[in-house]
């Protein structure tokens, strides 16, 4: 015990001992400032290889040169950290003595401090004597380090100073020096380097001067860092008169220039800095003086890394090209910027196009339903189930959505990649496709591609492609049309053909629609209006009862919310009798009325700003909607009316000419009636429907012979028809009381013929109550079994045909046609009707 305590007495006695030496050693030799150790570390890495040659033959890992380029680091954040604490400590103790206004001895300030260590950096140019190891990479390893301090230089500093000439100038030779055209080991911190670049350039847009070679005579506008500026030369002095080129000299002019009356550019410039931001944004795109080889090198150097074979260092490339293709001060008058766009948008539609073509055309159209990808999701997921294509398919969803994000965010590349887009994919390779052998499965593949796009300007370019760019567009040979009427004749597209549909439904543009559906009953040719019969909401007695009406009626479309809407829901609650309806099953009416609800807020977001009426009136009118204040007369429809079409639909007018393909008017379906004419509805003898609307209710009369995968189909589009806040579409999809004119076809009429046929053919069988019971429980739980022999479209709408390959007897006994197109039947009445009661209560709102 008693040697413990001297041992520990001992310990006291040589601690204290160290203190005052320690002291003595501060008082001597003060410890060094953050600008000596600074000094310090750099010199150390720049002399480390002058001493012995042969050490650069050493890994830069085994040596300390990392550790202390982390030191200077370290010091600099650690500044930077210091000189705005005590702004903020100013910034109060300034604020207290505002308050108080007894105190009003001023008190001196003391000097703010001084960035002594990056005013060492500034002047003695650190940063080039690294970039040389890195171009040489000498040592070996040098390039990885130097790419990872010069990366977290510019980034962990709060304001790193790139603008600064012994700044930006290390940076442009880094920049140029990264590469992915070649495969590199420093990929990965190339990329970090080049997108933690076009972060800066991109919260300062004027930073993108530095990376144009022809604009680097603006970058004099960014020599200042915090009062810190580079050496100028004398201004005096003529030996230092050549160093200082003018931005003027470099343009030759054979007529001479007017003095301006005020000071010139330069002159302002040098007097007031802060103008030089204004100036020099404002005069880029008149002053650009860039050739035609000239480009933007730090968005060509991340453009490189798009080949890559590491799918991270794609999606990061992808990354930094979106961050600088969607800044808002590119200059399209810039030639280095518009050479740039132009190189990348052809790149960019090329590989789209290469890689939709490599997509197999004998895969499974039902995996391309299901593929759900995203650009950012480049690694391919190892545990999904592996199917032919995948691979192909994944790389085109991929590119095909950053496109779309590309045009989303960069309105730069609108002209420039969309119609490249259309001209090399879409018209070069998949239009000859829908019209060939491999129609199912381009038109599958084309769905996806639309239901895909958000971008307004790719979808315009599709609409183009299918209806025509030009404003008298004929819509009755354009490649929409020809595409729906080929399902006519060829059942084998047929189901392909209405996904095709649904998906131009699900992402509406109004040029589409009106070309596939508005074109042909903006006319209202279905209405018959020398009927003497009042039975419409739209018609004369209805619009005088509206004038008898108050002003301030909340009704804003008497033709969505029609005063007899009751009889209009009890029309299809009450279209089939009571003894061939499923008591047993079905959903009920009020859930229907839930979901159309909730759909038909969605529609009316989607078609938000499409120049649609919210009357059905008749065209030759001239009249807008009757709750404008006007008074609506219905006025006979004559031949001579056509142009009031463009006073509903402003898109393009009616072209009075005769439909060139009158073949698909009379084809060989000559059980089903259907009048039609072949003059796009302009006809007093006739309406023409359109080439969907006539597919749609054909299919719909012939459901009691069709596969039910076809007729849930059909039912669909249907009623996101029927959603469509449209007052034509309306009357001739949920109005069954308007008068129907001569050889016109509703969406009640066939209804009503289905009805017929269904109640004639099903009393005939025995005991077809229990069987309706049954169909309805069976279709409720479990699809029908043929149905899986039918995904790739190959079920054909004929009832021979529907159970081909399977035992006919059990078959028929399962899977009836008959009683599962009366459970079908009897679901749609109910969604028409709750869609019919929604939008009359949205239209009173």
């Amino acid at each position: 015990m008693f040697l413990c305590r001297k041992l520990t007495e001992i310990d006291k006695m040589f601690g204290k001992l160290s203190e005052v030496l320690q002291t003595a050693a501060d008082v001597l030799a003060p410890p060094p400032t953050a600008l000596q150790d600074f000094d310090y570390h750099y010199r150390l890495v720049k002399n480390f290889y002058i001493a012995d040659k042969t050490l650069p033959k050493i890994h830069i890992n085994d040596t300390n040169i990392p550790s202390h380029l982390d030191q200077m680091l370290q010091i600099l954040i650690r500044e930077e950290q210091r000189l705005e604490a005590p702004g903020k400590t100013d910034t109060n103790a300034t604020l207290d003595a505002s308050s108080s206004i007894s105190e009003r001895s001023p008190k001196p300030y003391p000097a703010p401090p001084m960035a002594e260590c990056m005013e060492f950096v500034l002047s003695n140019r650190p940063l080039d004597v690294l970039i040389e190891f890195a171009v040489s990479d000498t040592p070996p390893g040098a390039r990885y380090i130097v790419l990872n301090w010069v990366r977290r230089f510019l980034s962990c500093l709060n304001c790193p100073p790139l603008g600064h000439a012994s700044i930006f100038q290390p940076v442009q030779r880094l920049v140029e020096i990264c590469n992915g055209t070649y495969a590199s080991p420093y990929e990965r911190e190339e990329i970090l380097f080049l997108e933690t670049v076009a972060g800066l350039v991109r919260k300062d847009s004027i930073l993108v001067n530095l990376f144009l070679k022809s604009h680097h005579h603006s970058a004099q506008m960014l020599a200042n860092w915090k009062g810190l500026g580079v050496n100028k030369a004398p201004v005096n002095n003529p030996l230092f008169v050549s160093t200082k080129i003018e931005y003027d000299t470099r343009r030759i002019s054979l007529v001479a220039e007017e003095d301006s009356e005020g000071p010139s550019t330069n002159e302002a410039v040098r007097a007031d800095p802060m103008r030089i931001d204004s100036t020099i944004a404002a005069g880029d795109s008149e002053s650009c003086d860039c050739d035609e080889e000239d480009h933007f090198s730090l968005f060509d150097a991340i453009v490189s890394y798009l080949d890559s074979a590491d799918s991270t260092i794609v999606v990061r490339a992808c990354e930094g090209v979106l961050i600088l293709a969607s800044l808002p001060t590119l200059q399209q008058s810039c030639k280095a910027i518009r050479n740039t766009i132009s190189r990348f948008a052809t790149m960019m539609a090329g590989r789209l196009a290469a890689n939709c073509q490599q997509i197999p055309e004998d895969m499974d159209t039902g995996d391309i339903e299901d593929a759900n990808v995203t650009w950012g999701l480049f690694p391919r997921d190892p545990e999904q189930p592996h199917y032919i294509g995948r691979y192909q398919l994944t790389a085109f969803l991929c590119w095909l959505d950053y496109c779309d994000c590309l045009l989303k965010e960069s309105a730069l590349l609108v002209p420039e990649l969309g119609p490249r887009i259309r001209d090399e994919m879409l018209i070069n390779y998949i239009e000859p496709a829908l019209v060939g052998c491999y129609a199912p499965f381009m038109l599958v593949l084309t769905a996806k591609i639309i239901k895909k796009t958000q971008s307004k300007a790719l979808l315009d370019e599709i609409a183009n492609w299918l209806i025509g760019e030009d404003e008298l567009m004929d819509v009755n040979n354009c490649l929409l049309t020809i595409l729906i009427e080929n399902a006519h004749e060829n059942t084998d597209i047929l189901l392909p053909t209405l996904q095709f549909v649904e998906s131009l439904l699900d992402n509406p543009h109004e040029k589409i629609l009106h070309g596939m559906l508005f074109f042909y009953i903006n006319n209202r040719g279905y209405y018959d209006g020398n009927s003497q019969t009042i039975q419409s909401w739209s018609d004369e007695e209805d619009n005088r009862e509206r004038r008898r009406g108050s002003a301030d009626d909340p009704i804003k479309s008497r033709t969505l919310a029609p005063s007899n809407i009751l009889r209009v829901i009890n029309h299809f609650l009450l279209l089939l009798p009571r003894q061939i309806i499923n008591d047993a099953g079905g959903i009920c009416y009020e859930e229907y009325m839930q979901d159309a609800n909730r759909h038909y807020q969605t529609w009316i977001k989607k078609t938000h700003g499409f120049s649609w009426p919210v009357e059905a009136i008749w065209p030759s009118s001239g009249e807008s909607s009757p709750l404008v204040g006007t008074a609506v007369e219905p006025v006979a429809m004559s031949a001579s009316t056509g142009t009031g079409l463009m006073t509903v639909v402003p898109l393009a007018p009616v072209k009075q000419s005769k439909k060139h393909r009158i073949k698909y008017s009379t084809d060989s379906q000559s059980s089903i009636d259907l009048q039609t004419c072949g003059d796009s509805g302009i006809s007093e003898e006739s309406f023409y429907e359109g080439p969907l609307l006539k597919l749609l209710f054909s299919h719909v009369k012939q459901m009691n012979t069709q596969p039910y995968e076809l007729n849930l189909a059909v039912i669909a589009i249907l009623s996101k028809l029927a959603l469509f806040p449209h007052p034509y579409l309306h009357e001739i999809l949920l109005n069954p009381e308007i008068p129907v004119a001569a050889g016109a076809t509703t969406l009640w009429s066939v209804m009503q013929f289905l009805a017929r046929q269904l109640l004639s053919e099903i009393p005939r069988v025995e005991g077809f109550q229990e069987k309706i019971k049954e169909t309805g429980r069976r279709l409720l739980s479990n699809p029908p079994l043929y149905h899986r022999d039918g995904e790739n479209g190959e079920s054909t709408a004929g009832p021979s045909d529907a159970t081909s390959g399977l035992p006919v007897e059990e078959e028929d006994e399962i899977n009836d046609p008959l009683f599962e197109s009366i459970v079908v039947l009897e679901e749609f009445c109910k969604e028409l009707a709750a869609i019919a009661f929604v939008k009359y209560h949205h239209a009173k709102e």
